[in-house]
């Protein structure tokens, strides 16, 4: 493979198929919740509980284009972080390197996190409106900011307008890393 397909196209083969296999994971939860939504009486009668125990379970409704922006976001911010992660790979040659370089990566996402939470009190001040822009926390500020309330299509075209151009920067950046480190398999 390393003869016939550029770095990039490795890159983005291995980041794809690892997304795709994430998303049929969630299709599956999704799947999942619809059947319960829909066919929870029948179900519970023929695991011997009555139909009303299986109108109480306590399922959220999600609106198909809340689940959409979901999908989006979630789709966007797999790729932003998983070429990241595939770059810091590229740089170990022992998994006790990589567990030590992946540190920083990781506290992306958890500032993404944080910054999900500090956003609550006011979803659609200018705190909330930068948040959206920066690609790092995007994937997780978007979604929460748009069930609260949907958002403006500008506003949400300008936060994934962000999050590809962070992808394009991460991938290219994580390519030219990668580039290097297949050349150098066992080497430091």
């Amino acid at each position: 493979l390393v003869s016939s397909l550029t770095p990039f196209q490795m890159l983005l083969g291995k980041v794809v198929g690892v997304g795709l296999v994430a998303l049929l994971q969630i299709a599956i939860w999704a799947g999942t919740a619809m059947v319960l939504t829909t066919f929870g009486g029948r179900i519970a009668t023929m695991f011997g509980a009555s139909p009303a125990a299986a109108a109480n379970l306590p399922l959220p409704a999600v609106s198909p284009d809340m689940l959409a922006v979901f999908l989006v976001f979630f789709s966007l911010g797999f790729l932003f972080f998983a070429a990241a992660y595939a770059a810091v790979g590229s740089m170990c040659s022992t998994v006790q390197e990589t567990q030590q370089s992946h540190t920083p990566i990781t506290l992306l996402i958890a500032a993404g996190l944080i910054c999900m939470f500090a956003l609550l009190s006011e979803p659609a001040g200018t705190l909330a409106r930068t948040l959206s822009l920066v690609p790092f926390v995007a994937p997780f500020v978007t979604p929460v900011r748009y069930s609260f309330a949907p958002l403006p299509w500008p506003e949400l075209l300008a936060s994934t307008v962000a999050m590809i151009l962070g992808i394009l920067g991460v991938v290219w950046v994580a390519a030219r890393i990668y580039r290097v480190g297949i050349l150098s398999y066992g080497k430091k």
